[in-house]
């Protein structure tokens, strides 16, 4: 697995850049093919730092995120999140590329993952509007929730805006590959 590193307003050691490569090759067992990337970005906060772990494995995207007092202690709560993800997902990684079989005793950094069936609770249907991004926006201020879908006039095409975790306003637009 490659490993692509990323720091934001934070200087990456060369101790733990080692540490870090060494615990990411233990999920190398996940991947059996040399070209998955692992992306690793992380950020300083503060007083507090910021741990970002991605892995794109044949368009499913395996994602972890950690704020904690030290990068060292993000690494290792990051990784059994990603490894919980790489278990509980393995049917369906399966079914884009043979991924190797292994046992509940073969896991790298957690002891057992619960795996649930995913279920879909309530369908609701609700007409979209054609709207600007901007006055998406405006509506996601009103509704008070924390995302809203418009057909944007502009492109023609079905989008969202969300309310993002520092208080901003995000604006997300599909496209097929």
């Amino acid at each position: 697995m490659k490993l692509e590193v990323l720091a934001k307003n934070y200087r990456v050691s060369e101790r733990l850049n080692e540490i870090l490569q060494a615990k990411i090759k233990k999920l190398d067992k996940y991947f059996p093919d040399s070209d998955t990337v692992a992306k690793v970005v992380m950020t300083d906060l503060g007083r507090q730092c910021k741990m970002e772990l991605s892995i794109n494995y044949y368009g499913t995207q395996l994602r972890s995120e950690v704020v904690g007092n030290t990068m060292y202690y993000n690494i290792d709560e990051c990784l059994p999140k990603i490894e919980r993800q790489i278990v509980k997902y393995r049917e369906k990684l399966n079914k884009k590329k043979k991924m190797p079989t292994f046992d509940n005793n073969d896991y790298q950094f957690v002891s057992e993952v619960d795996v649930e069936p995913v279920t879909i609770a309530k369908v609701k249907k609700f007409e979209i509007d054609e709207l600007t991004p901007i006055e998406a926006a405006e509506n996601l201020e009103m509704v008070g929730h924390d995302f809203y879908l418009f057909h944007n006039v502009e492109t023609g095409r079905v989008e969202a805006v969300y309310r993002r975790k520092d208080g901003t306003i995000g604006h997300l637009q599909p496209y097929k590959k």
